[in-house]
């Protein structure tokens, strides 16, 4: 808040708003640990969502029957009946009220500073609670049950319902903080590991591109030049893709570059068969997903086979999932070598998709005779078709 034109404001005052400042800022490090909020984050939980009223309503009425219960009086009585039921009214007015009140107001809420919208939402809460205890007072006055909208025990009855509110909206909301912050400590660790992965990925991919190139360079110098045009054009595709999720057309595209590096290696050995099916426009899997697989089935399947094979990439769309199959030759049991078993390339596969989607995703393989395919299954992150 500046000062107005002409308005000098004393020394101590603004010393007094620096320290306050101050103040706020160390508080919110205290509550909301681990950074700034990210665009669009929110502790708070959306209370338009029907699951939740549901379990504000269950909560609400725990706390009403814990309230009837510590009353200085005989519970098995048919008055307690009563007392249950009018105590049960009272406490899911101010709960749904309160409900509706955050669910309101969830968007301008938002918009705050996370400090400031906590104190908001704390005193929002109190005063949904200083206006229905308002309330039930003029429904009893109106049912004749007291003699005036203001009797004698109307403040204490405020100071009462204002205190318990002030207690239950209190654990409550420090509850949504420590969810919160649980919540982006996990984030934050799933990320970490997830980049962890991702940059297991790259050099393992540039390492073997170099191979390719190396064989290349005595036995066919011309198709190494060629080579290292396919490499640059690839390295080109992948240095512009800094996303943890890119288009599936675009990891495509980078598999088959790096097919036509391979091609240039094996020559006939190595045939590829693509069947893509409609995906949604905006369908996209983590960046380096579709190429290891391939890698895969070339390293441990074409490579062992004298006449090497075909190897068949599948992609469809079922049920708002990507599914992948990646298809190989194999050769016999008795013919294979510790290098025709799957490598680590799987593995760590297997290890991104559950960092980034958690059980929403999976890798299986499945081998019958002479044929070992690789299947992925993940949630379609995109639009329409």
């Amino acid at each position: 808040m500046s000062a107005q034109p002409g308005l000098h404001l004393p020394p101590w005052f603004d010393r007094l708003r620096a320290r306050a400042g101050d103040a706020e800022r160390d508080l919110e490090q205290r509550l909301f640990p681990g950074g700034p909020a990210a665009s669009g984050e929110a502790f708070l939980p959306d209370f338009c969502q029907g699951e939740v009223v549901f379990n504000v309503a269950v909560v609400a009425e725990l706390l009403a029957l814990v309230i009837a219960l510590v009353m200085p009086r005989d519970f098995l009585t048919p008055s307690a009946g009563q007392d249950l039921l009018v105590i049960s009214l009272f406490v899911q007015w101010v709960a749904l009220g309160g409900t509706a009140s955050l669910c309101y107001t969830r968007r301008a809420l938002n918009r705050l500073p996370r400090l400031r919208a906590l104190g908001s939402a704390f005193l929002l809460l109190l005063g949904v609670t200083f206006l229905v205890s308002e309330l039930a007072l003029w429904l009893l006055w109106g049912m004749g049950k007291t003699s005036s909208p203001h009797p004698e025990w109307y403040s204490s009855f405020h100071v009462l319902t204002l205190t318990l509110s002030a207690i239950v909206n209190g654990l409550l909301l420090r509850l949504f903080l420590a969810k919160h912050t649980l919540a982006r400590h996990i984030a934050a660790e799933a990320n970490a590991k997830l980049q962890a992965l991702q940059s297991r990925i790259r050099p393992h991919f540039v390492f073997n591109s170099l191979n390719i190139i190396a064989s290349l360079t005595r036995s066919a110098p011309e198709k190494a030049e060629a080579a290292l045009e396919d490499m640059a054009d690839l390295f080109r595709m992948m240095l512009s893709q800094d996303d943890m999720l890119v288009p599936v057309k675009n990891e495509i595209e980078v598999t088959k570059k790096y097919l036509a590096l391979e091609q240039l290696r094996l020559d006939n050995r190595l045939r590829v068969e693509w069947d893509v099916g409609t995906l949604p426009r905006k369908a996209a899997i983590p960046v380096l997903t579709l190429q290891p697989l391939i890698e895969n089935a070339i390293r441990h399947g074409i490579e062992s086979m004298p006449d090497g094979g075909i190897v068949r990439v599948r992609l469809r769309e079922l049920n708002d999932r990507i599914h992948i199959e990646v298809t190989n030759p194999r050769p016999p049991v008795r013919a294979r070598t510790a290098r025709d078993v799957p490598g680590q390339s799987l593995e760590d596969i297997r290890a991104r998709l559950r960092a980034h989607y958690g059980d929403a995703a999976m890798l299986h393989t499945q081998e019958d005779i002479g044929q070992y395919t690789v299947t992925v299954v993940l949630p379609v992150r995109g639009g329409e078709t």
